[in-house]
């Protein structure tokens, strides 16, 4: 009976080990505020500044001036996924980091979707 115990205790660390490497910390690099434009998106969510946290990324839209913070983050590679809720809106955020100054990507709600291009801004 013990060694059912501790064979199953090392299978859950093994599979905990293997998921905390897939969601691993965001890169220096890439911490800090992003300007985005989102042009096809709906009128007032185009634009905006997204701050990338070590653990966490807000959205900010320039009109509306709220913070929407992320719910779920994922880290792989060069790729952070994020949800945010958006005025009442579930919209799922696929980033790709192209280099130090550049993140391309898509945001993805019930009515639609929509490219975003991100710069990296100057502190």
């Amino acid at each position: 009976m013990k060694s059912k115990i501790l064979q199953l205790f090392l299978i859950m660390s093994i599979f905990l080990i293997g998921s905390l490497s897939t969601n691993a910390q965001i890169k220096t690099a890439y911490l800090g505020n992003w300007s985005f434009n989102a042009p096809s998106a709906p009128e007032g969510y185009t634009y905006g500044i997204i701050e990338i946290k070590k653990d966490s990324v807000n959205t900010f839209f320039i009109e509306s001036k709220f913070k929407y913070p992320s719910y779920w983050v994922k880290v792989k590679n060069d790729s952070i996924t994020y949800k945010a809720i958006v005025d009442g809106t579930d919209v799922l955020f696929y980033l790709k980091i192209e280099n130090e100054a550049n993140i391309k990507g898509n945001a993805v709600w019930s009515d639609g979707e929509t490219q975003m291009i991100l710069k990296k801004k100057k502190d």
